[in-house]
Order: structure tokens, then sequence, then C-alpha cells
């Protein structure tokens, strides 16, 4: 989303709270070290998980009566509960957990999230607990280290530890660079490529992120036309020795659906990219740059309006016949649709966020609020974005069945994404869509591994596959909102119980109000060149 009026006034404002800031900072901070969360059960045993329901997510079978055979981290074996000790007679030997006739499905993938350097404190619990084992992260930074924003030195470094048994934390299988958003974005003393004023420019800044092991370019919206195919250009330039980067992220608002996928770009993220392209008026908004202001609540009501259906289908179906995927993160437009209801506003999931995110995501829902409102000639206050949610969900399940590749992200922390829990409340979406409950687990396990290019090695429960696991109480090919109800994980070979998971929530609420957590954060953006002069979701 782009920074919001009420945004960059609360940027404004934290700068002049900076000198009290640093103070208090540094008086509590100083020589100390951050909390950890809590580790799983670790043994040295290989793990043994017997007397559990299988969920098979490519069929949607479910297998009763199984155990999963775990060492090193992968699937050995899958066999019958009963011949468990036919089958080893040295089970003994393997550290055992009952299921308790239970559900084990594939690790939880969110395919749009954004780290922050705190987040083996605020985030990395919060997914854990929810089930969510891997993410594909959709920020970066623009050098080798920042303050606010995880780089991908940290997340390589976050990835190590995890192997180690010494961090808690998802994986994640891909790196990304920061939001190019035309140039702007860049603050003085950068490289002047990043800028990307040439062609020139942009084989630098693919050969600079490279060297950074960054593994995709975000695409945002400012971007021209012409920025976007000197990337596209400079990324597929020698067949011979592949960049191996990949474009990722928005459609660029100048950029055309037909080029953008020609281009390249892997995925497209968030659901008003078909708000806009099936809508007949959208055109001379399209022939501008897109600038705060430019799409008010009366703009949204006409393309609302002239929205046409055969169109959405020729969109959907080019989309549908490239390499390219997308990942609608349908919560992204809740926002806009539920922020005048209090009940909302007022979710209990709040005490996981940090209270200076609070503070913005609170301005953000009054902005929304006040800006998205139409008042007739009555008085009544109207709500076009409640109209663009549900016109959202319609293209969703329409895209499913014209065979869009579609890869489940939250967006998380953007306003009202809850880290972690956001996936569940994603997948819901999708079901109220018209998915069935299998379609939409498949776009957080299967669908996620085939865009990672894993699917020989994860994304679902088979022998030689990462044993990244959840144990549900209930059947999620029932009802999606089983997957809130997380028994245990296993991650990398280790088991978390139930009580552990329960010590990793209970740590990230108490890292979200602490008067030390939330300084540090406020310190850490005000120092980076990303927060300052750059928002991107």
């Amino acid at each position: 989303m782009k920074p919001t009026r009420s945004k960059n006034l609360f940027a404004r404002r934290l700068l002049l709270w900076l000198p009290v800031a640093l103070l208090l900072w540094l008086g509590l901070l100083l020589g100390c070290a951050l909390p950890q969360p809590p580790l799983p059960t670790l043994s040295n045993q290989p793990l043994l998980i017997h007397n559990v329901q299988l969920v098979n997510v490519v069929t949607g079978d479910i297998v009763p009566g199984q155990s999963v055979w775990i060492e090193q981290g992968k699937i050995q074996r899958i066999t019958t509960t009963a011949n468990d000790f036919a089958a080893d007679p040295a089970t003994g030997n393997w550290h055992q957990i009952n299921g308790n006739n239970q559900y084990l499905i594939p690790g939880l993938q969110d395919m749009h999230t954004h780290s922050m350097q705190l987040a083996p404190q605020l985030q990395h619990p919060l997914w854990l607990a929810a089930g969510v084992t891997s993410v594909r992260d959709m920020s970066g930074c623009m050098a080798a280290s920042d303050s606010f924003v995880a780089c991908s030195a940290d997340r390589k470094r976050w990835q190590q530890q995890l192997q180690q048994g010494v961090r808690s934390s998802p994986r994640y299988p891909l790196q990304s660079s920061f939001a190019l958003n035309g140039g702007a974005e860049v603050p003085d003393g950068m490289p002047a490529f990043l800028k990307l004023q040439s062609a020139a420019d942009a084989k630098a800044l693919v050969e600079y992120y490279q060297q950074l092991g960054v593994d995709q370019l975000k695409i945002y919206e400012q971007l021209s036309l012409q920025q976007f195919q000197w990337l596209a250009a400079a990324v597929t330039e020698n067949a011979a020795k592949p960049t191996g980067i990949t474009l990722a992220g928005h459609q660029p608002w100048l950029v055309p659906l037909e080029n953008a996928i020609e281009g390249g770009l892997k995925s497209l993220e968030h659901g008003r990219v078909f708000l806009f392209e099936c809508s007949t008026a959208i055109g001379p908004y399209k022939a501008q740059p897109i600038r705060e202001g430019l799409i008010t609540a009366l703009v949204w009501q006409q393309i609302l309006d002239s929205q046409d259906e055969q169109l959405c289908q020729q969109k959907m179906q080019l989309l549908a016949a490239s390499d390219s995927w997308w990942s609608p993160t349908l919560l992204t437009l809740q926002l806009g649709a539920k922020a005048m209801l209090p009940q909302f506003r007022a979710d209990p999931r709040l005490n996981t966020v940090p209270w200076l995110l609070r503070i913005l995501w609170q301005a953000d829902a009054d902005a929304m609020a006040e800006r998205g409102r139409i008042v007739d000639e009555q008085g009544n206050a109207q709500y076009p974005q409640q109209q663009a949610f549900a016109l959202a969900l319609q293209h969703v399940q329409m895209a499913q069945q014209l065979g869009v590749k579609i890869i489940a992200g939250t967006d998380a922390p953007d306003s009202f994404v809850f880290t972690g829990s956001g996936l569940h409340d994603e997948l819901a979406l999708y079901v109220q869509a018209g998915f069935t409950p299998l379609q939409a687990l498949q776009t957080a396990t299967l669908n996620a591994a085939r865009y990672h290019g894993t699917s020989d090695r994860s994304g679902q429960i088979a022998v030689g596959f990462d044993a990244d696991l959840v144990l549900l109480a209930a059947n999620p090919l029932t009802d999606i909102q089983a997957l809130r109800q997380v028994q245990g994980l296993v991650i990398a070979g280790q088991w978390y119980d139930q009580d552990r998971l329960m010590q990793l929530q209970q740590f990230a609420i108490g890292q979200a109000g602490s008067l030390r957590i939330n300084l540090q954060l406020m310190s850490g953006a005000l120092q980076s060149a990303t927060f300052r002069q750059q928002f991107a979701d």
C-alpha cells in the first residue's frame, strides 16, 4: 500500500521524538541482549509421530492410523501405526509422539510477508504458533544491512540457526530486494544505480543484488514502463549465464498486464489487480502516473460501476496461460471495507502487535474510513471499498476456475493483518469466495512449493520430503477453521508441543507490550533510510 497522509504525519512525529526516544533507548538497552523465544523440545533422537491421520493435499484423501518417521529433518518412512515395532525393532531409539488420532498436514507457507530486524521477538513466534513454517519475504534492504528491515544476510543467518536447532524461526526460501519504485524512494548516499535511470543502471542493480544473495527484485507501483523493461532485459539478458533473479511484486501502474507478464513478472500481488484490469473506465487514470489522491472514493465507485466480465475473463485467461502467479492478499482490501466497524478495530489479537504499530494501524484505519466514504444527498454514508472487497472475492473464485495459479499471502504486518493467524484469515476468505477447503489449503502448501521450485521436497507429506508438519485437532478439509487448532509442529526435525507453542504465543505478546522492544523498534525505524523514505507493502 502506498504511504497514507496519516502514516507520513506519524513518521514526522517520530522524527520529533527522536532525541527523547534515543535517550530512553540507550538507558534501557545499553549492554543488554534481546530476549529470545522458547526453543523446541530438543532431542538427539529422531522423531516418530504415530497414530495420526495424514492429510494428502494432492488428492484430498485422509489416511488414518499412520506413523511418520523423521530423521535429520526429513521424512524417512510412513507406516501403519499398528506395525511400528514390526517395522523397526529399535523403535525405542526414536523420540515418540502420540498424535492421538489427530490430523497431520504439511507446514503452512505465507507467500507475502515483511520481516523486521525484530522478527525473532515479534514475528517468528507467531508464525510458528500458527503452523506457518515458511514465509516469502517481500521486502529487503537497499544496502547489506538496515536497522529496521530484515536483510538477506539476516534471514539467511536465521535459517542457519534454525537448522542448528538454536533458533525458533520459519524458513526463508527466497530473498528479496527493497521495493523498486521509480527512484524517488532512494535516499541520498545510496548507489545512484538504485534510482534506475537507465538500462546500465538496471544491469548494475541486478549484479549488485546478485552479490547480496537476493533471489527476487521487488517491483512496485511507480516504476515506469521503460524502467520495468530495463529490469526485465537485465534479468534475462544473458541466457547462458542466468542471474537466478526473478521479478515479483506489484503490477506497476503504468505497465499493462500484458507487458508485466511478457516481462517475466513471476508473481502479481494483491486483490486490486483485477478490480482495475476489469474496469472499462480505468484508462484515463492509467494514462497518468499514480499519486496520492488519484483514486478517490468517487473514482473507486466509477471503477466498480464499469466492471466488464468478459474483459475480466480475458485478462485472467492471459494470466492463467503464463508462468506468472497471483497472490491476492485479500486481507489488504479488508481494511478499506471494515475500517469503520468498531469490532474490526478492536480485534483481541492486537495484543500481539507492538503499540508503535498499533498507532500506525489505527491512523491508517481512520484515514481509510474518512477518505473511503461517499455521502449522498440524504446524508447517508456509503463505502465503495466494501463493494470492492466483495468483488475481489468473486475475482479470486473466477481466477481459480479459469486456471490462474494462486499462492496465499497476507502482507503481514500491514494494517490489521496479523502475523501468523492472518494466514488462517486469508484461507478462510478463499473458502468464503467459493474454494473448497482443499483448494484453499493447496494455495499455502502445494502451490507454494511449486512456486519456489521445491515441490520435489516440500509442500506435502511424503517420504524424502522436508519434515515441516503441523498437527491439528480437527480435519481442515471439512472446516478450514481447523487450521486455528494447532496441537503441535515439526520444523527442521524439531518438535514443538502445544505447551511450547503456547509459550511462543505468550512470548510474542509480552514482547509486543514491552517498552524496551517498542523503543528499539522506534529507534531502528528512525535510523533506517528505508523507513524514512519508503513505505513498501
